[in-house]
């Protein structure tokens, strides 16, 4: 069965990358002699972690041949049947079993870890098995009455699901809360904060709120504060909510350490925080996702907040989006629904009552969509795209019109003319603004979002398009658009900066500082602004426009969503749904029929044994 010409030959094609083949070859040394099954195995648990997969399922290989299309002259090897697979795999002193201390864990559903992951992945689901079944935490159900009927008034709906929610993280130490956007997260958060600092003894919780970017983090302190406009408590809560050190990153709240992945707080040293509100937790990964809950202290309250729909994380994991699949959705125990009405709620609707299953009592999900206006429609195609219908989406789509519409992408020689008008109306506000900080306020309300980096559809040639749009209007001189060194022009980091504390992802605006040199200014998750010299920058780039994938964690007064006329593997309903909700008042896509029907119907799914970990632990 081995075919060590085939394996030379398929490692040194452009399927691996070069730590695939070092990874693999490494393997191939520890087990001191030729195996090309084990080094085959070995290369696709490094790819498939890279591809954001925690492990490789034997299953999807075994008895196969990989690669199952040869490309041009690369011969394919073929993988024994599952059952010699596994067999021969386990008798090398490179794989493990469970809780064995090898490089590789090979588990009994047939999945292959590197032993680092899988230790992530046993982690987090302990710690979130632990912490849903703790007992019932204690509060004064006169108080939480008074509290739960001033913060969340009468409601339409049947059962008041935020009012729910922040009863949960009263009654509990882990409460998860997901929902699309316009259904009230943030507001919730808000509301469910105050209820804890109105109990007795609120006024001493340390409380912290992180999200996974500086951006993510700025958006969620601007929402916080516009949720704190109608919030019915004493201007002493209001103050704690509107501190500036309430909110945060994750990698700041854990403390980073210079060029390392250990963080200053963890088991040994856990972070001093009772109440840790976590937004956009969809974008966690697993790695982060296991030293967080490692470093959260066992009697803190833990409140995940996100969106189950969007993206997974860019890093390896779907910690969400696992915990969600595992969880009853909205189903509570007979003890939930007695304490709930004993604090004045009402009845919860009786088929999510159940007295005992997966993570009971755990997952709230809001559904109710409290947008008004042209955005409704946004509603109504997400959850077609959430379903995987593209007949009701691409239907719904066609009669939309104004804050919502469709037009096909133009020919690739076409397309510059077509995003003409767009870019200058909206960047040119950015390049006219009188100071940085205006500029990135322009700069904030519209964004072009790609689904691909490069083509004639992605965002390498749409910020060369932009520039060159903007350069034609006049807007940019010919020296400063060669050296970009023009005011206001849009920058974003690409690599990590411990010193500088810049990292992936984060945009500012280039501003001439005294005609001398150039400062480049961002946001900060206080709502502040910092600079750093433009020659100390990272590794950066033009952000007129951004992938889908670089904009989770953002939203935008206008987006413009540009698909490409290509199938690409990217190409997933998740995918399009992080686009379309990522704007606030109107989208406007650009995509041919046929590539939107693919993408709507094409599902992403990582490979974990995250789902299966908490539904044992959970009926352990």
């Amino acid at each position: 069965m081995s075919q060590p010409a085939s394996l030379a030959a398929i490692l040194e094609s452009d399927l691996f990358n070069p730590l695939d083949r070092h990874f693999a070859k490494f393997m191939k040394k520890f087990f001191g002699c030729d195996c090309p099954e084990l080094v085959l195995a070995a290369a696709l648990v490094s790819r498939q972690l890279a591809e954001g997969h925690s492990c490789l399922c034997l299953k999807e290989f075994a008895g196969e041949a990989f690669p199952e299309s040869p490309q041009g002259i690369i011969p394919s090897f073929v993988f024994p049947p599952r059952d010699n697979l596994e067999r021969f795999l386990y008798s090398t002193p490179v794989i493990g079993r469970p809780h064995d201390d090898r490089p590789l864990i090979l588990d009994d559903a047939g999945r292959l870890y590197l032993h680092r992951y899988w230790k992530y992945e046993q982690t987090v689901a302990s710690e979130i098995r632990r912490r849903s079944q703790q007992a019932t935490l204690t509060f004064d159900p006169v108080a939480a009455t008074l509290s739960l009927k001033r913060l969340f008034p009468n409601t339409s709906e049947k059962t008041n699901w935020q009012q729910i929610a922040a009863f949960a993280v009263l009654r509990q130490r882990l409460t998860v809360i997901t929902g699309g956007p316009g259904t009230g997260k943030t507001w919730t958060v808000a509301r469910l904060l105050a209820l804890l600092l109105e109990q007795q003894g609120g006024g001493d919780l340390r409380i912290r709120l992180a999200a996974p970017t500086g951006k993510a983090a700025a958006r969620l302190q601007e929402s916080l504060s516009r949720s704190l406009a109608d919030l019915a408590c004493s201007e002493v809560v209001k103050a704690r909510l509107q501190a500036k050190d309430l909110t945060t990153t994750i990698h700041r709240l854990l403390g980073t350490i210079p060029y390392s992945t250990k963080f200053r707080h963890d088991a040994r040293n856990p972070l001093p925080v009772d109440v840790l509100v976590v937004d956009e937790a969809s974008m966690v990964s697993l790695a982060v996702m296991a030293k967080l809950l490692a470093a959260l202290k066992p009697d803190a309250r833990l409140v995940l907040v996100g969106d189950r729909d969007q993206l997974p994380p860019v890093d390896a994991g779907n910690v969400l989006g696992d915990l969600c699949q595992a969880a009853s959705i909205n189903s509570f125990s007979e003890n939930f629904c007695a304490d709930y009405r004993h604090c004045g709620g009402g009845e919860i609707e009786i088929e999510n009552i159940s007295a005992t299953g997966d993570l009971v009592d755990t997952v709230i999900q809001l559904s109710t969509n409290h947008r008004s206006g042209e955005m409704v429609a946004l509603n109504e195609i997400s959850l077609a795209v959430n379903a995987g219908d593209a007949s009701a989406a691409v239907q719904l789509l066609s009669q939309t019109s104004g804050a919502l519409t469709w037009q096909p992408l133009p020919p690739a020689k076409q397309f510059k003319a077509a995003l003409r008008d767009v870019v200058v109306s909206h960047y040119g506000e950015v390049l006219k603004s009188t100071s940085p900080a205006a500029a990135l306020a322009a700069l904030g309300k519209f964004r072009i979002l790609c689904a691909v980096r490069e083509g004639p559809f992605g965002t390498e040639t749409v910020n060369r398009l932009a520039e060159e749009i903007l350069a034609d209007a006049g807007l940019i001189a010919s020296d400063k658009l060669k050296s970009g060194s023009y005011a206001g022009r849009p920058l974003m980091v690409t690599t990590n900066n411990y010193p500088l504390k810049l990292f992936n992802g984060d945009t500012g605006v280039v501003w001439p500082n005294d005609g001398l040199s150039s400062l480049v200014y961002f946001p900060n998750e206080t709502g502040g602004i910092r600079t750093i010299a433009r020659e100390r920058l990272p590794e950066h780039e033009a952000v007129f426009a951004l992938t889908i994938h670089k904009s989770q964690g953002s939203e935008f007064d206008h987006v413009l969503l540009v698909l490409p006329d290509q199938p690409s593997p990217v190409l997933t309903r998740q995918l399009f749904y992080t686009g379309l909700t990522r704007a606030r008042q109107s989208v406007r896509i650009l995509a041919q029929e046929a590539i939107l029907r693919t993408t709507i119907a094409t599902r992403l799914h990582r490979n974990s044994g995250l789902t299966d970990a908490l539904r044992t632990t959970a009926a352990a």
